[in-house]
């Protein structure tokens, strides 16, 4: 593999430019893997334990001020940022199973409900995947080539993420690996078949622009005074953060609320709360825990707060962090 390096250009081995070079040398993928199994063995493998108190636990930090939309952060350690072969180290206290409940498809569910948008409303009401059946008729495509797996839900699903974190044509075009041009008529096509939703996010520009901050579904503010700011960048990046400040937040609210109310459930049974990560509340629940029992830490996901749209959580049971099992593996022959 040859290199011209030339002018004021700097040799660079992080991962973005290592990933580039794959096709470059067999020796390129080798380093890649020698990071990422570093990185696992330096700072989960080998810290964890010295993270470990005199209870024998490890008791990470969970801050509610850290975050500008209002979501946890976590650290000491960072327990939101756990892979899956680390979450396997971790087990529930002696008695306790882990219980927890990931709501599914949270922040597009609340983009369906501030919005109004029907085809994004009707396929949450019909329990269809959203993602199937925007592509569906985005694309104009049957519904059998949309599904799992295929391009035209992954584009789909990543267009409406970008929609809702303000993300641009450049940064579109690198995730869907598309040229800008077709990133640009994508977004484009998107808003003129989802009018509602494009009106829903200038409406909540021009809101910003008049009042300096947007809102939550709880009423909830995020100022964003570099709106009126005379640099154009400036503008630009509030602009973008409207509609994610209103999404994320309003996300952060509704878990925080959930969890609110699961702490009240955790009380009357005995229960133990045991984590937030991002999406996921997880509690300890005893080891004999019934099936009636998981069923109202579901209901009490699901009614924490009412949307326009239902809501979904994907329930597991675990002895072992990351090996969870559904409700209906773990009861089945019980």
């Amino acid at each position: 593999m040859n290199c011209v390096l030339s002018g004021n250009l700097k040799r660079s081995t992080d991962v973005k430019t290592l990933k580039t070079l794959r096709s470059k040398h067999d020796g390129v993928d080798l380093l890649l893997q020698y990071r990422e199994k570093s990185k696992l063995l330096g700072t989960y493998v080998e810290a964890l334990p010295q993270q470990i108190k005199a209870d024998g636990k490890i008791h990470g930090n969970f801050r509610q001020d850290a975050t500008v939309t209002g979501r946890f952060a976590s650290n000491n350690p960072n327990l939101q940022n756990q892979p899956y072969y680390v979450r396997k180290l971790f087990v529930p206290p002696e008695g306790f199973v882990l219980l927890s409940g990931d709501y599914s498809q949270q922040e597009p569910r609340l983009l369906a409900h501030f919005t109004g948008e029907e085809t994004l409303v009707n396929a949450y009401r019909a329990g269809k995947d959203l993602y199937t059946t925007a592509a569906a008729e985005l694309f104009g495509k049957p519904e059998s080539e949309c599904g799992d797996g295929s391009k035209y839900r992954k584009m789909m699903k990543t267009g409406i993420l970008a929609v809702m974190y303000g993300t641009g044509p450049n940064t579109l075009a690198d995730q869907l690996d598309i040229t800008k041009a077709e990133a640009t008529n994508f977004i484009e096509e998107f808003y003129a078949k989802y009018p509602k939703v494009k009106a829903w996010i200038d409406g909540n520009v021009k809101f910003a622009r008049r009042h300096g901050y947007v809102e939550t579904l709880f009423g909830r503010k995020r100022r964003l005074p570099e709106i009126k700011s005379r640099d154009k960048w400036e503008r630009f990046r509030a602009e973008r953060q409207c509609t994610n400040a209103r999404i994320q937040g309003s996300a952060a609210d509704m878990t925080k609320v959930a969890m609110v109310k699961l702490a009240a459930l955790c009380e009357r049974k005995g229960w133990k709360m045991a984590l937030q990560v991002h999406d996921e509340i997880g509690v300890y629940a005893s080891e004999d825990v019934s099936l009636a029992d998981v069923k109202e830490f579901e209901e009490t996901m699901l009614t924490a707060v009412k949307l326009a749209v239902p809501n979904k959580s994907d329930v597991e049971i675990s002895r072992r962090w990351g090996e969870g099992k559904s409700i209906d593996e773990w009861f089945k022959g019980a």
